[in-house]
């Protein structure tokens, strides 16, 4: 990377020489240029040398008789060179290069890798307490000390590096593994139905079970109280366990055969800002008449010079997309395998996790629209923990 800027500051030029190829290639390889690339098949000679040896090469070939053809010219002493006498081109170019060197003292983004349950927001809000932030003066961290300081902090988080390339730091992440909470049998639960169904089996680990195998439960209904009687009186416990049911549940599909889509029209329309330390500036817009129908998407693009260089300017776009509503016609077999594909996916979800006993599908044609409608019986189970005592009526706020 080092090399890349120097070479682009230093500048280069390319050239193209069609005859006396032969000549001209002994000339530059003898010559004592610093060339970047050669490319000769024995008719044409392509080079690239510096910028700062091209006068002399061009003059060698001039008095050899050969004729080359400066192709492209690049780099910042080309740039200087092209406009030395508008003193405020390179003016600008020193005060760039300024700011870019001194902005590379700092942080100027932060990402986050690894973090699944604690959010981004929350890891920059800590790091920001402990003096790390967007701004903050790189020879000034010390990573140790921030490290140790923010795991001290953070029961959550197991491990934590500060990686730091250019002005973009990496904050990566790793989360203690919190274990399944050890259910508290001081807390007195019933076992009550998630759903209507017909009871299979059942497994009561703890607490006094009120209904049997083959038993019709409605949802909400008591399958296993947490109230058990002792020789000498009640006590309250934690009731656990399973109660496997056949239950059923329906999935209905309708696709009409006349309906209609949201469709892009083509039209796309944009506005963009310079974002400079809150401070923003339009650049560019061409809005002009939007439609009442439009998507809406914005987007931010942090500029970054060399593939490490951040610099704390943003470019803020907004594209607005019309569409508009248009007819959408079917036949019977498109509606058809439009409608199956939905009931896959729906019957998917619904018997994810369960035993699927039957399915029972009625479909067809009826006004319009192809319809199916699908019964499935499944075997899950519909034990849910309710605690006895709540808020309500312990008189609790």
């Amino acid at each position: 990377m080092i090399s890349k800027i120097v070479r682009w500051f230093m500048g280069s030029c390319d050239y193209r020489v069609s005859e006396n190829t032969d000549l001209a290639a002994d000339i530059i390889t003898s010559s004592g240029a610093n060339l970047g690339r050669i490319e000769y098949d024995g008719d044409t000679l392509c080079f690239r040398v510096q910028y700062s040896d091209c006068k002399a090469i061009e003059k060698i070939f001039s008095e050899h008789g050969v004729s080359a053809k400066r192709v492209k010219s690049r780099g910042f002493l080309y740039l200087v060179g092209r406009y030395r006498r508008r003193i405020g081109i390179p003016i600008g170019i020193f005060i760039f290069f300024s700011l870019l060197f001194v902005s590379e003292q700092f942080i100027w983004d932060i990402g986050v890798v690894g973090n699944e349950n604690v959010t981004e927001k929350e890891i920059l809000s800590r790091l920001e307490t402990l003096g790390f932030e967007v701004g903050t003066y790189i020879p000034s961290i010390d990573f140790d000390k921030l490290h140790n300081e923010f795991l001290l902090g953070s029961d959550d988080i197991a491990w934590i590096a500060v990686n730091v390339r250019g002005t973009r730091a990496t904050v990566e992440i790793r989360e203690m593994i919190v274990n399944d909470p050890v259910p508290d049998d001081n807390v007195p639960y019933n076992l009550v139905a998630a759903e209507d169904g017909v009871i299979e089996y059942m497994e009561i680990l703890r607490g006094s079970p009120v209904v049997r195998s083959e038993d019709l439960v409605r949802k909400g209904e008591l399958l296993a109280s947490g109230v058990e009687q002792m020789k000498h009186g009640l006590r309250l416990v934690h009731a656990r366990g399973t109660v496997m049911a056949e239950v059923k549940r329906t999935v209905n599909i309708e696709v009409p055969l006349e309906s209609v889509r949201s469709a892009a029209t083509g039209r796309e329309y944009s506005e963009k800002y310079l974002n400079f330390f809150g401070i923003s500036m339009k650049l560019f817009a061409n809005t002009g008449k939007l439609s009442e129908k439009y998507d809406k998407i914005e987007r931010d693009t942090k500029l970054c010079f060399f593939g490490i260089v951040t610099v704390p300017i943003t470019v803020h776009e907004i594209v607005y997309r019309e569409y508009e509503d248009v007819p959408l016609t079917l036949t019977e077999e498109e509606a058809r395998a439009e409608a199956y594909r939905r009931l896959r996916e729906e019957s998917a979800a619904l018997t994810e996790g369960c035993q699927l006993v039957s399915r029972e599908i009625n479909a067809g044609m009826r006004d319009g629209c192809y319809v199916i409608e699908c019964n499935l019986r499944v075997v899950t189970d519909i034990a849910v923990e309710v605690p006895i005592y709540t808020s309500e009526n312990t008189g609790e706020n």
